[in-house]
């Protein structure tokens, strides 16, 4: 019984440490840059999130190009996108876009999480 206990306890230490000692994730991921922004996946996203903007807020923006991207592993289908676009008074400002690409589940297009600053 003795050496039982004492075995018992062994393993019990044991999975404290590696529970201790393993690393995670996060639980919603790490998020990690996309060196191609040109990738035309990523400027097709840039553009779908602009569009779905416009349809919320009838911004009148346009889209130009994205210029900056990381996207949340795993997965890979959360994305924030530093999105530039023209104004309704032909002034380029960049915007940050967080959409989730429906094109892996899917689904088609883009769904806009957050958009900002305001158009």
């Amino acid at each position: 019984m003795r050496t039982s206990l004492l075995l018992l306890l062994l393993l019990a230490g044991a999975a404290v440490l590696y529970a201790v000692a393993t690393p995670t994730a996060a639980a919603d991921g790490e998020w990690r840059p996309i060196p191609d922004v040109a990738d035309p996946h990523v400027q097709g996203l840039g553009k779908c999130a602009v569009n779905e903007r416009n349809k919320v807020a009838n911004c009148g923006l346009m889209f130009s190009k994205v210029v900056g991207s990381k996207v949340q592993t795993p997965g890979g289908t959360r994305y924030v996108l530093d999105v530039d676009a023209l104004r309704i008074n032909a002034s380029h400002k960049i915007y940050q876009a967080e959409i989730v690409d429906q094109s892996s589940s899917g689904g088609s297009g883009c769904k806009l999480v957050s958009f900002g600053p305001n158009c």
